[in-house]
């Protein structure tokens, strides 16, 4: 009765253990990239596509914060915002026009 009690005990001590141990998330410290920068799109080379701006959007702009839904803002309020977070979110040049093309179909007009 005794054993069953201390190996019951032990089973139960393992498991609060290892449920209650902190999980590690990474943590972005620092980011190398600077916004200063604009980014320079030839649009006369990139057809806009809305749909597949919407997923770049949805899937690179999503990773660090919520989304906010595109009609919030106003097309020029979205020119300011895409000019801090393109480079923030390291999208290429295709992207950018991709994803302006997209908030801008879909802003507060």
């Amino acid at each position: 009765m005794w054993m069953k009690k201390s190996i019951l005990f032990f089973i139960v001590s393992a498991i609060l253990i290892i449920a209650c141990n902190k999980k590690s998330v990474p943590v972005i410290t620092e980011r190398k990239t600077d916004s200063s920068q604009p980014v320079t799109v030839n649009p006369s080379t990139v057809i806009p596509d809305t749909l597949i701006g919407k997923i770049v959007f949805t899937n690179q702009c999503g990773k660090c914060h919520g989304l906010p839904d595109p009609i919030q803002f106003s097309s020029k309020r979205w020119d300011e915002i895409l000019f801090y977070m393109i480079p923030k979110a390291r999208l290429n040049d295709e992207q950018a026009v991709h994803v302006t093309a997209y908030v801008h179909a879909n802003a507060l007009k």
